[in-house]
């Protein structure tokens, strides 16, 4: 005798299989525009502001990149773009523009201290001053922790040369989340 699934059986085991591939995927991301990155400007201007003072320039390709996307061209200004910062925290998860910005703002404070350092650890110390807003973000700001979606964030954009391999991201980026600034400025 052949043996056979009633059918709300299977709409039941599809339904599991959906609910559990959906949990896998990030939360609902926030929308980014030029208020939540102003407003994350603000946060990380709050723990690192006294080594750099950036302004965040949103969608108009201040440092005469092609897209907009993130980079700090001095100390002085940092230029994301909306559409790039969106896709990561689609991709990636809540407040991983935060960390992605607080990277940049780290690429600020080099240029401010006149640090230039041999590729890939130029990127790498700017990983590790992500991990330490993201740190910050958690303990003093009181967001949830979201150095596993920095971290996988910082993973898929390694290209083993100036930016460094994934593992190499992943390390620097808990680094300065485990062991602070004066630890990512003076130990990298």
């Amino acid at each position: 005798m052949k043996k056979t699934t009633c059918p709300h059986v299977l709409a039941l085991k599809a339904s599991a299989t959906l609910a559990l591939a959906l949990s896998l995927l990030p939360a609902g991301a926030a929308t980014v525009n030029n208020t939540y990155i102003q407003n994350s400007a603000n946060e990380i201007r709050g723990q690192l502001g006294g080594y750099a003072r950036p302004t965040v320039y949103v969608n108009q390709r201040a440092c005469g990149e092609p897209s907009p996307n993130a980079m700090a061209c001095g100390p002085y200004t940092i230029s994301v773009g909306t559409s790039f910062l969106q896709g990561q925290e689609n991709n990636y998860g809540n407040y991983v523009a935060k960390f992605i910005l607080a990277h940049e703002w780290g690429h600020s404070i080099q240029f401010t201290r006149g640090i230039n350092k041999r590729a890939p650890m130029q990127e790498l110390q700017a990983d590790c001053v992500g991990g330490t807003f993201a740190k910050y973000a958690q303990t003093t700001l009181r967001y949830p922790s979201f150095i596993e979606s920095a971290v996988r964030s910082a993973r898929n954009a390694a290209d083993y040369a100036e930016h460094g391999t994934p593992s190499q991201r992943d390390y620097y980026s808990r680094y300065g989340y485990a062991n602070g600034l004066g630890a990512c400025l003076n130990n990298i």
